[in-house]
């Protein structure tokens, strides 16, 4: 592919449309034009035309000057040459080797080409604040979640030591599923081997050192997230099943038993699928764990393919489903309407996990970032109810102005509200004794010093309330950020509006 200069991609970037204001040239030198622009370019769209649209534009004499622009292409390139012109500079751009203009045309196309139509006004430092967002919000996400794999690595390791099991334990093969040809526990395997000559781990380099075994609790804890549920799912049945069970217990309100005597052939089905689900969720969960690792996009969590102008727009990588899957009437079932099928089975799930409330109740069978969000805090909301995960995530988004604006009352000198509460306090107990006064004017008792001394009390209360009230300064803090732009197209994107603040409580 085409590589280009700095200030090439400042100027690709305007012809495209994105406003940089003054000063903002030095900004984008801080930040990658992959990592910023092109991560978020879907938010900032309203159209894109493909190589045909393209074509026929032209044809039509329709945005004639705004390609050439975007493509920056000189006035002396007639008509009649602009489409082949535009080919070969997307061919040049993506390295694409057709000579004949049919040839590229194809090549263009099996790219899947779009050329992205930027919404008018559309300023280069809100893809910046999104990147800004999206990190901050990335680095909260991902604390929260090695909370979750820590207590998932810690139940397997106690299950292992309940089971009395051997240190070598995940290194003999008896121990692992190897019936099904798509088994990946060969992969396990090799993957926990490799762990022991890795050097840079202090508790195996010691075992090593030592000649002895590296113990299943020290090569567990060696796993990345989704590494512990790949080793949990490749072992025997048995051993599989309870592990994923006691997560599920742990981190959900069921409460379910490892014994199966006595229990109905109904109840058995039932567990088995509140187990399996809870599983499949783990696994989303771990993915999830490594976009937020890897410092990858998540607004477009889960998304496959975007089409602005498709019906539907969006097409989702997970749940995984057979392309191929023909129903029992023999009708081959489309690859979305499976996905709904199943999600539509774990939102049920979720509900028997956490209870009901008003997003699982009333949600959408996408699985997009509100899901993954929702269980995330779900779980550790049962493991820890003072959790911050709630503000902490909410501040994120109000600091941004990203769905939520932020409106904090900051006070300067809290301490001399207390010290207001007193002075007030005696303000409402003050008593200016008003009948006493009447009774010795009427009997003509002497009362103006009476009066005058019930006066200065009063300017001194009054005096000490004033004074205090000048020390006090009330703040109202809100983000530095506009009005976010694209804030609906962000939903479509992530299903987080205003209302899931609400509903995930």
């Amino acid at each position: 592919m085409e590589t280009n200069s700095t200030s090439k991609l400042i100027e690709i970037a305007k012809n495209k449309g994105i406003i940089f204001r003054r000063g903002e040239k030095t900004l984008f030198t801080k930040y990658s034009y992959f990592q910023v622009i092109n991560a978020y370019k879907n938010l900032f769209t309203y159209d894109e035309d493909t190589i045909d649209e393209i074509k026929n534009n032209i044809v039509n004499k329709v945005k004639v000057e705004f390609y050439k622009t975007s493509f920056q292409i000189k006035n002396d390139v007639s008509d009649d040459k602009l489409y082949e012109t535009i080919c070969n500079k997307i061919c040049k751009k993506y390295g694409l080797s057709g000579q004949t203009l049919l040839e590229k045309e194809e090549q263009i196309k099996s790219i899947k080409y779009h050329h992205h139509i930027y919404n008018q006004g559309t300023l280069y430092t809100d893809f910046v604040r999104m990147y800004k967002f999206e990190h901050e919000l990335r680095m909260m996400l991902l604390k929260y979640t090695l909370i979750v794999e820590e207590s998932i690595k810690n139940i397997f390791i106690s299950y292992l030591n309940d089971k009395n099991a051997e240190p070598n334990y995940l290194v003999n093969m008896d121990n692992y599923n190897t019936n099904s040809l798509k088994s990946k526990s060969f992969d396990t395997m090799k993957l926990i081997i490799d762990k022991y000559d890795n050097q840079k781990s202090k508790p195996i380099k010691r075992k090593r050192d030592q000649h002895l075994i590296v113990p299943y609790w020290i090569i567990i804890n060696e796993l990345a997230m989704n590494q512990t549920y790949y080793a949990m799912a490749n072992l025997n049945s048995d051993d599989s099943y309870k592990i994923f069970l006691r997560c599920l217990n742990f981190f959900t309100n069921l409460n379910l038993s490892e014994e199966k005597r006595g229990k109905t052939p109904k109840q058995l089905n039932y567990e088995k699928k509140m187990v399996n689900n809870f599983k499949t969720l783990l696994c989303y969960l771990g993915e999830f764990r490594n976009m937020l690792a890897h410092n990858q996009p998540i607004y477009c969590y889960n998304v496959l393919n975007y089409n602005i102008n498709g019906n539907p727009k969006f097409e989702y990588e997970l749940p995984l489903v057979n392309p191929s899957y023909i129903d029992k009437t023999g009708n081959k079932v489309d690859i979305k309407k499976q996905q709904i099928n199943i999600m539509g089975s774990l939102m049920n799930s979720l509900k028997e996990y956490f209870g009901s409330d008003n997003f699982n109740s009333n949600n959408s069978t996408k699985l997009d970032l509100s899901k993954i969000i929702y269980i995330l805090y779900k779980m550790l909301k049962h493991i820890d109810k003072n959790t911050n995960f709630y503000s902490e995530l909410v501040e994120i988004y109000s600091k941004y102005n990203i769905i939520l604006s932020k409106s904090v009352i900051n006070v300067e000198n809290p301490k001399k509200i207390n010290e207001m509460k007193n002075a007030i306090s005696k303000l409402s107990t003050y008593d200016m004794e008003i009948s006493s006064f009447i009774k010795k004017i009427e009997s003509g008792k002497a009362y103006k010093s009476g009066l005058k001394s019930k006066e200065r009390q009063l300017k001194d209360i009054t005096k000490q309330i004033n004074t205090i009230l000048k020390s006090i300064n009330v703040n109202v803090v809100k983000s530095k950020y506009k009005h976010f732009p694209v804030g609906k197209r962000y939903t479509e994107f992530t299903g987080i509006n205003s209302n899931f603040f609400n509903n995930i409580k």
